[in-house]
C-alpha cells in the first residue's frame, strides 16, 4: 500500500475519497535524484497547501519511505486539478555552489566531507547532508581535484562518481540525512524475487557497441603552473618518458580496428612515470567492445506480500531460455504508478566487455598466475594464522545480540561487554560491509574496522619492520617516512602473549610511549610522557579477573584506585569529592549539605552528625546533642526534651534540664526561661532589660516587701545581673 504525506500530512490515502490524487508516479534512478508527479483535485483538503520550493512530499510503500523531496511546480489545469512535480531531495544538493579551489592529496571521504561541510553552510538545516559510507578509493587514495563554482551534485558526481565509479545512496539515522559513497555491489541486497520469461519479463533489449573502443590515449595530468603557449593551459605529460612521445597504442588492437585516439585527463598525477602507467591501464580495459543489456519487468511483489520487492540498487536473477539468459542485472530504475501498479516500470542494466581472442588468452595467464601466487602461503603467515585460530577458540566472556531488519533478514551482530547496546561501551559489531571496533558504545566512532572494500582501519598503525606477501609502494615510502621522524612500533605475537608498543622521541626534550599487553589472565595498558621540565607522567590500567587497578603519577608523586570483589582502594595526597549532598575539598573540607552522617561505637549505640551532632543509645533513646536543627525543629546545647528545651548543661531525662539558663522554642511557647519559674518572653534573639522578682517578706504588720533584680540580654545571651 501506497501512501502520501505533505509536511507530515495525508495527502493521499487509499481508499479514502477526501484524500485522493490522480496519476501518481514516482521515478528513481541510480545516482538522480528521482521525482514524484501526481494531480491534486479540488476536494483534497490540502489543496492549497502546495507551495513551490515549500512543502515537502514523502512516499510511503507499506510504511517505508520511498521518495521524499521538495515541490518545485504545482501547476491548474483547465479543470483545477494541480499537477504537481517535486524532485529528491538529491537535488538539495543543487542549492549550494562550491567555490574555487585546490584539494591535493585527499581521500575521497575526505573530499566528500569538505563539499558536504561547504554544502551544508549555505543551506537551512532541512537540507542538510552528512557524510556517510565511503568505500570507493582510487589507487593510492591521493586525489587532486579543483572546484570552479559548480553546484556540489554536479561536484560530487563528476568528480567522485564518474572517476571512481561509485554511486550516491541517501541514508537516514538518528535525525540526520546521511550520503554514503558506495560501489554498486553494496548499493542494494540480492533480491530473492526472480524475474522470469513468461511469468514477469516484460522486455529485453541487447545493444553492442564499439562507440567507446579506443586504440590509442594521449594521457593528460594535472595542470603545469607555466605553459610554452601565452593563452593556453599546460599540463603534465609522458614524453620525458615516453621516448618524445605523448600517446600509448596497442599494436593488436590497432591491427583489428586501426587507429583511434583519444585524450584521458588524471588531474591528480603530477608525475610523468605514473602518468604513463595509468594510461597503460586505461588502454588496456578499453579495447573492448560494449555489450549493454536493458531489462523491463513486473514487481510480483504486488500480488505476493511474501515476495520481496524490487528496490534501487538491487542484484536480482533473471531467467530467459529463449534469450539464453541466467544472470544476476542490477536494478537502474524504477517507475512505480502507485493507482495502476500494472503500469510499473523495472529496468536492469549491466555492462560486459567482450574482448578478441589474444587479449582473453593473456588476460587469463595473468589470472591463473596470480592465483598460483596466493596460494603459495609462507611459514610464519601460517605461524600467525595458528595463533589467531588460537586465539579466537579460546576467547571467554561476553554479550552477543543479533539484530534483523522490518523484513526478519539479518542486519548486524553485536558483540560487546554488557547485555544490551544501551549499556555496552566496548562493542565489536560484523555485518554486511565490515567488522568495526568501538570503546565508545554503538554509536561509535568506531576507529579500527576492516571494510567489505578491503580498507583495514587502524588508529595507529606504524612499524618499523613490516612482512607481507605484497606491500604497495606508497606503504613503503609511508614507514621510511615514519621511521626518520624516529617513530617505532613494535609487535609481538607469542604462544600465551599478545604485545604492541609505540615510541615517539620528538628530540631531546620529550619521549611518547604506549604499550598494551594481553595474555590469559591479564590486560594491561600504559601511557607514558617523558620530560626534562616537568618529569615523567605515566598513566597506567591493570584488568584482572580479581581486580580492576589505575595508577597516574608524576615523578613520585602518584594516585591509585583498585577494584576488588570485596574493597575499594583510592590512595593520593589529595582526594576532592563534588556531588550535590557530600563534598570534600582538595584541601580536606568536608560538607554535608541536606543530608547526615552516622557512625557506631560498636555498641550498639550511634552518633549521628548532620545539622549538628547528636547521640542515641543502643535502644534508639536520645542521649544528648548539640544540634542547630534536631528533630524537635529547635537549636539546641547540651539535650532536649519533648518540650524542646535547650540548655546550658546537659539533659537530666524525664524531660528535665540541669541547667539555669533553658531557652524553650516549641511552636506556642518560644522564650527564654530561668529555671521553671521565669515568664516566657515570646521572642527569639532578645534584646533589653527582663525584670523578675528575687524575694518577697511579709512585715509584722502583714505588710508586703518585694525584691526586684533584672537581666541585661543581648542577642538573646544573658551578659549580666543588674539591681
Amino acid at each position: 500500500m501506497y501512501q502520501v504525506l505533505i509536511d507530515g500530512r495525508d495527502l493521499y490515502y487509499p481508499g479514502d475519497e477526501e484524500y485522493s490524487v490522480e496519476d501518481a508516479v514516482v521515478k528513481l534512478k541510480l545516482n538522480d535524484s528521482g521525482t514524484f508527479e501526481c494531480g491534486v483535485p479540488v476536494q483534497n483538503p490540502e489543496y492549497g497547501s502546495l507551495k513551490n520550493r515549500n512543502s515537502m512530499l514523502q512516499v510511503l510503500k507499506n510504511g517505508k519511505e520511498i521518495f521524499y523531496g521538495e515541490v518545485r511546480e504545482s501547476e491548474k489545469d483547465f479543470y483545477g486539478i494541480k499537477q504537481v512535480y517535486a524532485v529528491g531531495e538529491l537535488a538539495f544538493l543543487f542549492d549550494s555552489i562550491q567555490p574555487q579551489a585546490k584539494y591535493q592529496d585527499k581521500t575521497a571521504r575526505q573530499l566528500l566531507e569538505i563539499w558536504l561541510n561547504e554544502h551544508n553552510s549555505q543551506v537551512e538545516d532541512k537540507k542538510k547532508f552528512y557524510v556517510g559510507m565511503v568505500t570507493v578509493h582510487d589507487s593510492n587514495d591521493s586525489l587532486y581535484r579543483f572546484t570552479d563554482q559548480e553546484t556540489t551534485l554536479d561536484c560530487i558526481r563528476e568528480k567522485l562518481c564518474e572517476k571512481l565509479d561509485g554511486y550516491l545512496r541517501i541514508r537516514k539515522a538518528n535525525g540526520k540525512r546521511y550520503l554514503d559513497l558506495i560501489t554498486l555491489q553494496e548499493y542494494g541486497k540480492i533480491c530473492e524475487q526472480p524475474i522470469e520469461f513468461g511469468e514477469n519479463l516484460l522486455d529485453y533489449a541487447e545493444n553492442v557497441s564499439a562507440n567507446e573502443l579506443y586504440t590509442c590515449v594521449i594521457p593528460k595530468g594535472a595542470r603545469l603552473e607555466k605553459s610554452p603557449i601565452e593563452g593556453l593551459e599546460a599540463y603534465v605529460d609522458i614524453t620525458s618518458v615516453n621516448g618524445g612521445k605523448d600517446y600509448l597504442y596497442s599494436a593488436d588492437a590497432v591491427a583489428a580496428y586501426g587507429w583511434n585516439r583519444c585524450v584521458v585527463s588524471w588531474d591528480d598525477v603530477t608525475e610523468p612515470a605514473n602518468l604513463k602507467k595509468k594510461g597503460e591501464k586505461w588502454l588496456k580495459d578499453n579495447q573492448f567492445e560494449t555489450m549493454t543489456l536493458s531489462l523491463t519487468a513486473a514487481d510480483m511483489s504486488l500480488l505476493d506480500t511474501d515476495l520481496e520487492s524490487f528496490e534501487l540498487g538491487d542484484s536480482v536473477p533473471v531467467y530467459s531460455e529463449s534469450h539464453g539468459m541466467d544472470r544476476t542485472f542490477p536494478v537502474q530504475s524504477l517507475e512505480l504508478h502507485l493507482q495502476n501498479p500494472s503500469d510499473d516500470k523495472l529496468q536492469l542494466g549491466s555492462t560486459m566487455k567482450l574482448s578478441y581472442t589474444e587479449q582473453n588468452k593473456g588476460h587469463y595467464q595473468y589470472i591463473e598466475q596470480a592465483l598460483e601466487n596466493n596460494r603459495q602461503t609462507t611459514s610464519w603467515l601460517q605461524s600467525a594464522i595458528d595463533n589467531a585460530t588460537a586465539m579466537m577458540t579460546g576467547s571467554r566472556g561476553g554479550y552477543k545480540v543479533t539484530e534483523f531488519d522490518e523484513k526478519g533478514r539479518w542486519l548486524r551482530d553485536l558483540y560487546m561487554n554488557a547485555p544490551s547496546k544501551e549499556d555496552a561501551t566496548q562493542v565489536m559489531q560484523i555485518n554486511m560491509n565490515g567488522i568495526g571496533f568501538s570503546r565508545n558504545g554503538f554509536g561509535g566512532p568506531y576507529k579500527n574496522a576492516w571494510t567489505i572494500d578491503g580498507v583495514l582501519l587502524g588508529e595507529f598503525i606504524k612499524a618499523g619492520s613490516v612482512q607481507a606477501e605484497a606491500l604497495s609502494a606508497e606503504y613503503k615510502t609511508s614507514v621510511t617516512n615514519e621511521i626518520n621522524t624516529m617513530v617505532t612500533a613494535k609487535f609481538k605475537v607469542a604462544e600465551n602473549l599478545v604485545q604492541a608498543e609505540v615510541t615517539r622521541a620528538k628530540g631531546a626534550e620529550e619521549t611518547l610511549r604506549s604499550s598494551l599487553s594481553l595474555t590469559d589472565s591479564k590486560i594491561a595498558a600504559e601511557v607514558t610522557r617523558a620530560t626534562q621540565s616537568e618529569g615523567t607522567l605515566r598513566s597506567a590500567l591493570s584488568l584482572q579477573a580479581e581486580q580492576i587497578a589505575m595508577k597516574v603519577s608524576k615523578g613520585s608523586v602518584s594516585s591509585q584506585l583498585s577494584v576488588e570483589s570485596g574493597l575499594i582502594s583510592i590512595k593520593g595526597p589529595r582526594l576532592e569529592i563534588d556531588t550535590e549532598k557530600f563534598k570534600v575539598a582538595k584541601d580536606g573540607t568536608t560538607r554535608l549539605i541536606d543530608a547526615y552522617l552516622s557512625a557506631s561505637d560498636g555498641t550498639g549505640g550511634t552518633a549521628i552528625f548532620g545539622k549538628g551532632v547528636y547521640m542515641r543509645d543502643a535502644a534508639g533513646n536520645d542521649a544528648g546533642m548539640l544540634s542547630f536543627a534536631p528533630r524537635s525543629k529547635m537549636a539546641c546545647l547540651g539535650g532536649y526534651g519533648s518540650y524542646g528545651k535547650i540548655g546550658l548543661g546537659y539533659w537530666g531525662g524525664n524531660d528535665v534540664f540541669n541547667s539555669m539558663i533553658t531557652l524553650e522554642s516549641t511552636e506556642d511557647r518560644p522564650g527564654i526561661q530561668f529555671n521553671t519559674t521565669f515568664s516566657y518572653i515570646g521572642e527569639e534573639c532578645y534584646t533589653g532589660i527582663i525584670g523578675y522578682v528575687e524575694n518577697v517578706t511579709y512585715g509584722p504588720d502583714n505588710s508586703l516587701d518585694v525584691a526586684y533584680k533584672a537581666v541585661r540580654v543581648q542577642n538573646g545571651l544573658i551578659m549580666e545581673v543588674v539591681q
